[in-house]
């Protein structure tokens, strides 16, 4: 069911505007995807550090 934008959650104080009630949210995805991408990042950079070590003592 799509619920407009401003459409609003009562709450004990009054009403919170959609947007801003899912904003705190919206900055623990963000937050999880940079940690993934650097925990991403250092995955690739140990794999290719070990292949490089690997195919030096190949040698």
């Amino acid at each position: 069911m799509y619920r407009m934008p401003g459409a609003g959650i009562t709450t004990a104080g009054g009403t919170a505007g959609t947007l801003a009630y899912t904003g705190a949210d919206v900055g623990w995805w963000i937050a999880l995807g940079v940690i993934l991408l650097l925990l991403g990042i250092a995955a690739v950079i140990a794999a290719t550090r070990r292949s490089r070590r690997l195919a030096d003592s190949r040698k």
